[in-house]
């Protein structure tokens, strides 16, 4: 049996070692964090594990979707801080499907600037 790649990943500026077939998400709890909110459908549907990241020796700053992408040698990991702020609390049953609604539960998709980076992590 082949030997698991391990690689050196640094997640809020601390060093870990993690297999190197771990998503970002996997690679998270592998390191002993335990994720309550921005993990969302772990399917790359929901775009809630946006996450930041650099690679070591390169200055380019990469936006991924932490479930849907593996982790790299030398990866620098920061979470973009959960959107919206204000989690929203209403019945399914009770409310109109409505932009209405949607604004009134959430209404920070009026501050929207276009950036297109929502799309570029959730292709």
């Amino acid at each position: 049996m082949a030997e698991k790649k391990m690689v050196d990943i640094y997640i809020l500026g601390k060093k870990y070692t993690v297999p190197s077939t771990l998503t970002i998400m996997d690679s998270m709890e592998y390191a002993g964090y335990q994720l309550i909110r921005s993990c969302g459908c772990r399917s790359g549907f929901c775009g809630a594990c946006a996450t930041v990241y650099r690679v070591q020796g390169q200055s380019e700053l990469k936006v991924t979707l932490a479930c849907q992408s593996e982790v790299e040698d030398g990866m620098y990991l920061t979470q973009i801080p959960f959107f919206p702020g204000k989690k929203a609390v209403y019945d399914m049953d009770k409310v109109e499907a409505s932009a209405d609604t949607m604004v009134e539960n959430y209404p920070e998709i009026y501050k929207c600037i276009g950036c297109n980076a929502c799309t570029k992590g959730c292709s």
